[in-house]
């Protein structure tokens, strides 16, 4: 039996997934890296220091360079990785029931959406990705990193749109993430759970139409 497209770019997310072990990860890097997160949420990237991160941890600043030697540069790029980390993991655990393409890109997609819409620091992240992008604020290392995976990410939606019969769905795709990512725009975060569910299947209602949009080769 033929390996299906999208079953294939699983697999190929899954394995760049697990090249990235959190496993391993004591606790208190974990804390601090929950607590870079909340504070740049709540205050703003930039204006998170070394300090407000050890006063939100309750250690000494100097502490910080024990579990991060690099200090702060360091403690973004972990945070960037380990965000990517626990969105694949969920990613995974969510097209796992997939029995068709059709399955696998609905489920793709609701879990898209509901992240950007529940959690804050999926919003964080992309803002800080697109500006890496204008603006090369992220390590050389980090940025390939980044690239890759954004570009598993990405596959996976391509893969599944081929199997459902969309040809050349490259353009579909990065409209469809555009939609996703700007979730925030038309869905409250303080929806209920029952609003979120029906928002998530208008996001793949649209999602599905978009696949069907002829983009053709542009005006002459």
């Amino acid at each position: 039996m033929s390996v299906k497209s999208y079953e294939a770019a699983s697999r190929a997310f899954e394995s760049q997934l697990k090249e990235w072990n959190w496993t391993g990860q004591k606790a208190g890097r974990q804390n601090i890296l929950e607590a870079f997160l909340q504070l740049a949420i709540a205050n703003g990237f930039n204006s998170v220091s070394m300090r407000t991160i050890a006063n939100a941890v309750n250690i000494k600043p100097p502490s910080l360079y024990s579990h991060f030697p690099d200090g702060r540069d360091e403690i973004v790029a972990e945070s960037l990785r380990w965000h990517f980390h626990r969105f694949g993991v969920a990613l995974l655990e969510a097209i796992e029931p997939a029995r068709n393409a059709e399955e696998f890109w609905d489920a793709m997609v609701k879990l898209h959406f509901t992240r950007q819409v529940r959690l804050p620091e999926s919003n964080l992240w992309d803002l800080l990705v697109a500006t890496d992008r204008m603006a090369g604020v992220l390590p050389k290392e980090l940025r390939a990193q980044v690239d890759d995976w954004v570009t598993l990410h990405e596959q996976m939606y391509e893969a599944a749109a081929r199997d459902m019969g969309c040809p050349d769905p490259g353009e579909h795709v990065r409209v469809v993430m555009t939609l996703l990512e700007g979730a925030t725009r038309w869905a409250p975060r303080d929806c209920t759970d029952a609003e979120l569910e029906e928002l998530a299947d208008r996001a793949v209602t649209l999602s599905r139409a978009i696949l069907a949009v002829d983009f053709g080769s542009g005006t002459q």
